[in-house]
C-alpha cells in the first residue's frame, strides 16, 4: 500500500476567499504569514510515518523548478512579498519521501494579491548595470536597458509606453508617445526590457534637439496605467543626445532578472554536513544550547569557498553511473536548499577517438549532468555547460587508470560559509581542588557532502582550555573536566573580589591577555559546513565562574533582639566591638596631625566620643563559602562548602574586603563608622570630614525635632548580605546581590514634652539640610496660605505682650521592618520579600512602611480654647494615609549603582505630615484711644489656619553593599 502525503491544506493566515478555490488554489495577503499542513495521508502511512519530518517544496508554476524547500515536522509557514504578488502562482507540495509527485496534484497553487505599483526604476548601459541617468547620455542606436521594480504585477504581461518630453508644452498631456512595447512579462516582480531599436525613435521625433528627455508609462492588460503612489510617470529621465551611433535594429527582448553570480550574503545556506542539536550535561542536569530551527545564530562573517566535484564515466558513455548518482543527489539537495548558487559544468574525454568525436562526447556528458539537476528541480538558467573534448586532461598517460580519471565532468561552484560567534554556556564551578566533569552531547551529526578540502569529520571535537591546551576527542558525547580560575583562593581573595564587583571582559593585545575575565573559557570546536564552518573557531564556549559566595553581617544595638544570619546559617564567629580599632587609630601619627586641622575638632568632640560610648554595640563579620555542594536550578542557595572568615584570619588583609562590601552612612549614629574599623584608617580624613558634615546635619535634624518636642530612640538594626553567581531556571547564569534587612525597631518613641507655639511657628525647614517640602500641590497651597497667617498670629500676640503660648506634644509609636531584596544582573530586575507584611509599594523599587509614629499637639493654659490641630498633609505619595493629628514615617528606596560605585544600596528617608493649626480667636487689636490698630479678621471671624510644623521629607541614611 502506498504511503505519503495525499493532500495538503490551508490552516490559517490572511487570505482572500473570493479569489480562491477551495482545495486547488488560494490567494493570500502579502507580507503576512500563512500556514499549511497535511490534510490527508495515503492509506499505507503508519502513525510513526506521520511523525517523521516532511519536505515542503515551493515550485514554479509549471512544477519544473523547486524555488525553495525545507524540512519540517510542524507544517509549512509561507509568506509572499508584494514584489512577488500578482497573477503568478507558486505550487506548494509536501512529500514524505522527499520526491515530487508528478502524476497527482497533492499540493496547492498559491499567489499573492495587492494593488499594482511601480516601486523604483533605472536606465542602464548593460544588463544588471547601475543607474546612469545622472552620469551618462545615450545616443540613438545604443542598446538601452530599462529596469522597473514592481508590486502586485508578478507574472503579468504589461505594455510599456515611451514618451518624449515636449519643451514649452502644456505639461505631460502634450508629451509625445514615441514607441510602445507590448507583452512585456513581469518576472519575479521585475520588468527587464532590453531596447534594441532606439534608432527607430530618432525617425519618429522628426527634428531632434541637442538633447531629448524620455520617460515611460506602464499599462496593465485592462488598459489601466500603473502609478507609483503619486502619478503614472516613471523612469524620469532617459537622456539621448542628437547623435546616431548605429542604424542597426535588434529585437527588443524581455530579460529574466539577473540571479547568477556572487552568492547572497544575507541568505543562510543549508547543508547536509551539519549537526541538529547540542546539549550540555552539568551537575546532574541537561541544558540545551543549540537546536536546529530554534536557536538563532548571528552571522558575524562570511567566507567564499570554491567547490569542485568530479563525476566519472565509463568508456565511450555519457549516461550517469549508479555510484555517481549518489554523489549528485547530495549535491542537488544542497543546491535546492541554496538557490542563490550557480554552477559551471565542464565535460571531458580521454584521448582515444577523434577530436570531433571527443568534443561531442564531452558535451553530452556535461548535458547529462545538467539534465540530472534540472529533472531534480534545479533552475536550468543557473547551470552553464561546456565541453573540452580531450583537451585539459586531469593526468597524463596512456594507462587505463589514467583514462578513467580523465573521463569526467567537473562541477564548479562557489558557496558561502557562515561563521558565528561561539555559543556560550555559563556555569558555576569550583577551582582545581574540586573540578567537575561536564558532557557535551552532539545529536544527529553528519558529514555527508562536505565540500571542504579539509573535510569536517562527524566524530571529531577539539577542546581548548583557555584557548591554549588542546584536547583531541572523538565521538558525539564529549566529557571534559572543567574548573574555575581562582587557584590561590582565599589567599588572593582581594583580586577575585575586585573581579566580582567589576566583571570586565578580557582585553587582548595580540595573543597577550592583559585583563583576565572572571570566567575561565573552554572552547569546544564542533564544526560543520552548515554551522561554524571555520575549524579555527569554537562552536561552544563553556565559561566557568568562581563558586564563591561572599557574605557580610552587620548589627548595631541588636544583641537583645536575637540572631539574624544569612540564609539562617549560624555564623557564630562574628566580631563584637570596635574599641581596639579606635584606640589604634588614635595612636597613629596620622590621627595626631589630622585632629589639629581646622574643622576636624567637630568630629573629635561630637562623633568620636559618641562612637566610643557605643563601641561595644557593633557586631560584624565577612565570610566566604567556596567549592560548595552546588544546588540545582530552582533550588535554594547551598551554603555547604569551605567557609573562611576574612576578619579573624589575620594572614589575609581583612580590611579591604570589608571596606568594599560595607559603606554605611547614618544620621545620628552614623553607620558609616564601620568603614573606619574595617579599613584601619585608610582614607580616614575623607571619611571623617564626611562624618563631620553628617554630624552637623544630624544636629540640625535633631534640633528641629527637638523644637517640635520629638526625640528619636536609637535603632536596633541587623543586616546580612550575599553576592554570588547562580544558575537560573532557563539555564542562564546570573550575578545576584542579596540583602536582608531587619530593623526592630528602626525608630521607637514614647514621651510627652512641652513646646512654645509662638517660637515653633516661626521655624522653617530650610534650617534642616536636604529637607524638602512634599510635591503635593494641595500641600503647597496650604503652606503658602498659612505662612502669611503664621506671621499675623505671632505679631498679634506680640502686640498683646504675650511672650509665649505653652503646649504639649505627645509622641508615641515605633517603626520596624524586615525585607529581603535580590537584584539579578542578568535580567536587571529586583525581587522583594516583605517578611512582616507592613510595606506598601510606591514607585519602582520603593517601599513605604505602613506603621507611623503619631503625635498629638494641644495648647495649655489660658489660650487652650483658641487653638485646635490636625495633620497638614493627609497622605504620603497617595499610598499611605497619615494617622491621628500628625505622623512621622519612613520610606525605603532600593537601587543598584555600578557606574557610581555604590553597589546595592538601601536609602531611608524620614517624612513628616506636619501639623496644621486653626486659630479660633479674632485677629483684630483695639485700643481705647485710637480704636482699631489693625484688623485682619477676614472670613467674618471664621477659624484662621496656620502651620505649627511644616511637612517635610529628609534622608536618614543609606546602606551601601558591594561597593566597587
Amino acid at each position: 500500500m502506498a504511503k505519503g502525503v495525499k493532500k495538503i491544506k490551508y490552516v490559517k493566515g490572511s487570505h482572500y476567499p473570493d479569489m480562491s478555490v477551495y482545495g486547488k488554489r488560494i490567494t493570500i495577503e502579502p507580507e503576512k504569514e500563512i500556514i499549511f499542513d497535511v490534510a490527508e495521508w495515503l492509506s499505507g502511512t503508519t502513525p510513526e510515518d506521520k511523525k517523521k519530518p516532511i519536505k515542503w517544496m515551493r515550485q514554479s508554476n509549471d512544477r519544473k523548478v523547486i524555488v525553495k524547500q525545507l524540512v519540517s515536522t510542524t507544517g509549512y509557514m509561507f509568506k509572499i512579498t508584494k514584489q512577488l504578488s500578482g497573477s503568478y502562482h507558486y505550487y506548494i507540495e509536501a512529500s514524505l519521501s522527499g520526491k515530487r509527485d508528478f502524476k497527482n496534484t497533492t499540493g496547492l497553487y498559491v499567489k499573492g494579491w495587492c494593488q499594482p505599483r511601480i516601486v523604483s526604476s533605472k536606465w542602464c548601459t548593460k544588463k544588471g548595470g547601475d543607474d546612469v541617468r545622472k552620469t551618462y547620455t545615450f545616443s540613438y542606436g545604443h542598446i538601452i536597458y530599462l529596469y522597473l521594480d514592481t508590486e502586485g504585477l508578478n507574472g503579468d504581461k504589461v505594455t510599456v509606453d515611451v514618451y518624449k518630453v515636449v519643451e514649452g508644452g502644456g505639461g505631460t498631456n502634450d508629451d509625445r508617445l514615441i514607441f510602445t512595447y507590448t507583452n512585456v512579462e513581469v518576472i519575479d516582480g521585475q520588468i527587464n526590457l532590453k531596447i534594441g531599436n532606439s534608432y527607430q525613435w530618432y525617425g519618429k521625433i522628426g527634428k531632434p534637439k541637442s538633447k531629448e528627455e524620455f520617460y515611460v508609462k506602464v499599462k496593465t492588460a485592462s488598459g489601466k496605467y500603473v502609478n507609483d503612489g503619486k502619478d503614472t510617470i516613471h523612469a524620469r529621465f532617459l537622456r539621448i543626445k542628437n547623435e546616431v551611433v548605429s542604424k542597426e535594429i535588434e529585437t527588443s527582448t524581455n530579460n529574466t532578472p539577473t540571479k547568477v553570480g556572487q552568492p547572497d550574503k544575507n541568505k543562510k545556506n543549508s547543508h547536509l554536513c551539519k549537526f541538529e542539536q547540542i546539549n550540555v550535561q552539568d551537575n546532574g542536569e541537561t541544558f540545551p544550547v543549540f537546536k536546529e530551527g530554534n536557536t538563532l545564530l548571528k552571522k558575524v562573517s562570511t567566507e567564499t569557498q570554491f567547490a569542485n566535484f568530479k563525476v566519472h564515466f565509463d568508456f565511450d558513455k555519457s549516461d550517469i553511473r549508479p555510484d555517481t548518482k549518489v554523489v549528485l543527489k547530495y549535491l542537488l539537495d544542497f543546491l535546492l536548499f541554496n538557490q542563490h548558487l550557480d554552477m559551471n559544468l565542464s565535460g571531458h574525454a580521454d584521448d582515444r577517438g577523434t577530436l570531433d568525436y571527443n568534443q561531442s562526447l564531452s558535451e553530452r556528458r556535461a548535458t547529462a549532468v545538467k539534465d540530472f539537476f534540472v529533472n531534480g528541480g534545479l533552475d536550468k538558467n543557473r547551470i552553464k555547460t561546456r565541453g573540452f573534448g580531450e583537451v585539459n586532461p586531469l593526468v597524463a598517460g596512456k594507462t587505463e587508470e589514467v583514462y578513467k580519471k580523465n573521463r569526467r565532468v567537473e562541477i564548479d561552484f562557489s558557496y558561502l560559509e557562515y561563521n558565528q560567534d561561539a555559543m556560550v554556556y555559563e556555569t558555576v564551578v569550583s577551582n582545581l581542588d574540586k573540578p567537575r566533569k561536564i558532557t557535551v552531547n552532539i545529536l544527529n551529526r553528519e558529514d555527508k557532502a562536505c565540500f571542504r578540502k579539509d573535510k569536517h569529520k562527524k566524530t571529531e571535537v577539539l577542546v581548548y582550555d583557555y584557548g591554549k591546551v588542546k584536547h583531541a576527542k572523538s565521538g558525539n558525547a564529549i566529557s571534559h573536566e572543567v574548573f574555575a580560575n581562582y587557584f590561590e583562593f582565599p589567599k588572593n581573595y582581594a583580586s577575585l573580589l575586585f573581579k566580582f564587583l567589576n566583571p570586565l571582559p578580557p582585553i587582548n593585545v595580540g595573543r597577550t591577555i592583559l585583563v583576565q575575565p572572571i570566567y575561565y573559557p573552554f572552547g569546544f570546536h564542533i564544526n560543520s559546513c552548515a554551522y561554524y564552518a571555520n575549524k579555527n573557531k569554537a562552536t561552544l564556549e563553556v565559561r566557568t565562574y568562581p563558586d564563591v559566595v561572599w557574605i557580610g553581617h552587620f548589627q548595631y544595638n541588636y544583641k537583645d533582639a536575637g540572631t539574624y544570619f544569612f540564609h539562617n546559617k549560624n555564623f557564630n564567629d562574628l566580631t563584637t566591638g570596635i574599641t581596639d580599632v579606635l584606640n589604634e587609630l588614635k595612636n597613629t601619627i596620622f590621627y595626631k596631625i589630622w585632629r589639629i586641622l581646622p574643622g576636624n575638632f567637630v568630629v573629635e568632640e561630637t562623633l568620636l566620643k559618641y562612637i566610643e560610648s557605643q563601641a561595644r554595640d557593633y557586631t560584624y563579620g565577612i565570610h566566604t563559602i567556596h567549592n560548595r555542594t552546588l544546588e540545582k536550578t530552582g533550588q535554594d542557595l547551598s551554603l555547604v562548602g569551605t567557609q573562611t572568615n576574612l576578619i579573624t584570619q589575620t594572614k589575609y588583609t581583612k580590611y579591604f574586603a570589608a571596606g568594599v562590601i560595607y559603606g554605611f552612612v547614618v544620621v545620628g549614629i552614623v553607620i558609616d563608622l564601620l568603614l573606619i574599623y574595617l579599613t584601619r584608617g585608610r582614607n580616614v580624613i575623607t571619611k571623617l570630614q564626611k562624618f563631620a558634615k553628617m554630624a552637623k546635619r544630624a544636629e540640625s535634624i535633631l534640633k528641629k525635632m527637638d523644637d517640635a518636642g520629638v526625640e528619636l530612640i536609637p535603632p536596633s538594626i541587623a543586616i546580612n548580605a550575599g553576592m554570588y553567581y547562580q544558575k537560573q531556571k532557563d539555564g542562564r547564569l546570573a550575578l545576584v546581590y542579596e540583602a536582608n534587612l531587619n530593623a526592630n525597631p528602626l525608630v521607637a518613641v514614647n514621651f510627652k514634652r512641652e513646646f512654645d507655639l509662638l517660637k515653633l511657628i516661626t521655624k522653617k525647614i530650610n534650617e534642616i539640610k536636604n529637607a524638602k517640602h512634599p510635591k503635593d500641590s494641595e500641600v503647597q497651597k496650604k503652606l503658602e496660605r498659612n505662612n502669611k497667617n503664621n506671621n499675623k498670629i505671632a505679631e498679634l500676640f506680640k502686640s498683646k505682650g504675650v511672650s509665649e503660648i505653652k503646649g504639649t506634644i505627645e509622641v508615641r509609636g515605633d517603626l520596624m521592618f524586615e525585607q529581603k531584596i535580590q537584584y539579578n544582573f542578568l535580567t536587571n530586575t529586583y525581587s522583594f520579600t516583605d517578611k512582616l507584611g507592613n510595606l506598601v509599594s510606591h514607585a519602582q523599587n520603593e517601599k513605604i512602611i505602613k506603621e507611623q509614629i503619631s503625635f498629638v499637639a494641644v495648647v495649655t493654659g489660658e489660650y487652650r480654647g483658641f487653638f485646635e490641630f490636625a495633620k497638614l498633609q493627609t497622605a504620603i505619595e497617595a499610598k499611605v494615609e497619615f494617622t491621628a493629628k500628625g505622623a512621622v514615617g519612613v520610606k525605603l528606596k532600593y537601587g543598584v549603582d555600578t557606574k557610581g560605585g555604590r553597589g546595592l544600596f538601601v536609602a531611608q528617608s524620614l517624612y513628616c505630615s506636619g501639623v496644621e493649626g486653626n486659630y479660633l480667636g479674632s485677629l483684630s487689636v483695639k485700643d481705647n484711644l485710637f480704636g482699631d490698630i489693625f484688623d485682619w479678621s477676614s472670613n467674618e471671624g471664621k477659624p484662621t489656619p496656620f502651620t505649627l510644623i511644616e511637612p517635610f521629607e529628609v534622608p536618614l541614611y543609606e546602606v551601601q553593599l558591594f561597593k566597587s
